[in-house]
């Protein structure tokens, strides 16, 4: 019994390492720009590899590969500042991004973190987007992530610094982590 998400996906998923830098910044920046053309602020306009080194280094990116291509990232680690009042065993989700590359790449990516968090024995998968992005909180809800509330956070939209004097209002979101049932390449 398959799960046509992921069944013959055509999408691998593996680890980023310190040559990767300049395809996370390069799909991060694509969406971007996507974003921004349809209105929506939520990320800058270039990523410096200081922004996605850190997390790179702590083996917390990913890159989602078509045969060679690059064509998608995402960020997942286990504490998040902007969660602080409400703690859980979770997964975070940071940055994932896609480069238009079939209508189910970001259902897939997803799951496919639904799954992780599942095997590593976390109860929920939590991710936040600009509370103003309304197509993106669309987007989450109809992926079964329910609102846990906005919060601001220190930086411009996708530079979080906790130092920051300027802030960004982003909405939470919230959904149990639970396994699709599939084998995934990790």
């Amino acid at each position: 019994m398959g799960d046509p998400i992921h069944a013959g996906a055509p999408w691998r998923v593996t680890p980023a390492t310190n040559t990767d830098v300049a395809d996370v910044a390069g799909v991060l920046e694509d969406a971007s720009r996507w974003l921004r053309e349809r209105g929506a602020a939520q990320w800058p306009h270039r990523f410096a590899p200081e922004l996605v080194l850190p997390a790179i280094e702590a083996g917390q990116t990913w890159l989602v590969r078509a045969d060679k291509e690059v064509v998608g990232t995402l960020t997942v680690d286990h504490d998040d500042p902007a969660w602080s009042d409400q703690p859980a065993n979770a997964a975070y989700v940071h940055r994932m991004a896609v480069i238009r590359h079939g209508a189910a790449l970001g259902t897939w990516l997803l799951a496919w973190v639904g799954d992780q968090a599942h095997m590593a024995g976390r109860d929920a998968v939590r991710l936040d987007c600009v509370a103003n992005n309304t197509g993106l909180c669309v987007y989450y809800e109809r992926h079964g992530f329910r609102p846990r509330g906005d919060v601001r956070v220190g930086g411009a939209p996708g530079e979080r610094r906790a130092s920051a004097s300027e802030a960004t209002l982003v909405r939470r979101y919230e959904k149990a982590a639970v396994s699709a049932g599939s084998p995934h390449e990790s």
